[in-house]
């Protein structure tokens, strides 16, 4: 009975020792509704400072909103990548992607909604099939391929600054708000692939013919980019390092303290 009771007096304690938690599990809930699965593991160092660790995943498939990203890559695709994106498909493309993000975070104040500014870095590899129009001559005829399914490689590291605000949700769950976090890297493999069986009946100069179209078509900086073509398959492969700009922004995780 001794025990019971202290027991029932020791609770209200034990519960008030457990409120300084150091650890947190979230999920990005709005990555999910874009078929992304985002988890983090956040660890506080001091009442300030914590590091958090991002996994990130999605599958290659069609990505959400295709049809307003494809109007948007096509009017400013070539200012923001360096690549035109009339002759592309994004509505129709199948991306995928898997990365990880290690990240410093600083909060202000300590009060139990707080906002908080971090840099990161971003370590990302996609995936993609993204269909396109290629221009190609045979037998002394120019022959547009619609919609000819290209296999894209991308990976990329890059750093950036994040700002945001935690909201706390009782003593155990937790919101944070990600207003913005651009970042800015270097694309180090960038490759394309074309497999199409025309390209078994081309001559040498019907390949060369090939090449030169799809540089001038896609507007790429051959200060970046080699393009090949043989019997088999065409290529693009970036030879250098491409710079390269993303955004992180505008999500909810919603976690857990332990």
């Amino acid at each position: 009975m001794r025990k019971i009771i202290f027991l029932l007096c020791a609770f209200p304690l034990f519960l008030s020792a457990q409120s300084d938690f150091k650890n947190s599990i979230k999920v990005n809930a709005t990555g999910l509704a874009t078929g992304i699965i985002a988890v983090q593991y956040e660890r506080a160092l001091g009442s300030n400072f914590s590091f958090n660790n991002s996994f990130i995943y999605r599958p290659e498939k069609s990505i959400p909103f295709g049809n307003e990203f494809d109007k948007l890559a096509k009017k400013h695709g070539l200012g923001i990548t360096g690549v035109d994106f009339e002759y592309v498909f994004v509505n129709l493309a199948k991306i995928g992607v898997k990365s990880y993000s290690p990240e410093l975070k600083y909060y202000f104040g300590d009060k139990r909604n707080r906002f908080f500014v971090s840099v990161f870095g971003q370590f990302e590899d996609f995936d993609a099939l993204v269909p396109a129009s290629l221009e190609a001559q045979y037998d002394g005829t120019v022959y547009t391929l619609d919609k000819v399914p290209i296999n894209f490689d991308v990976k990329a590291i890059s750093g950036g600054i994040m700002v945001g605000k935690q909201f706390k949700l009782g003593n155990r769950f937790v919101l944070d708000f990600v207003l913005i976090g651009p970042h800015f890297g270097a694309a180090r493999t960038v490759y394309a692939k074309v497999e199409t069986s025309i390209l078994s009946r081309l001559e040498e100069n019907d390949r060369r013919y090939l090449e030169d179209k799809i540089i001038d078509r896609f507007k790429l900086s051959e200060s970046y980019f080699d393009v090949t073509v043989d019997e088999e398959k065409a290529e693009i492969n970036a030879f250098k390092n491409v710079p390269y700009l993303g955004i992180r922004g505008f999500a909810f995780n919603l976690g857990m303290f332990f």
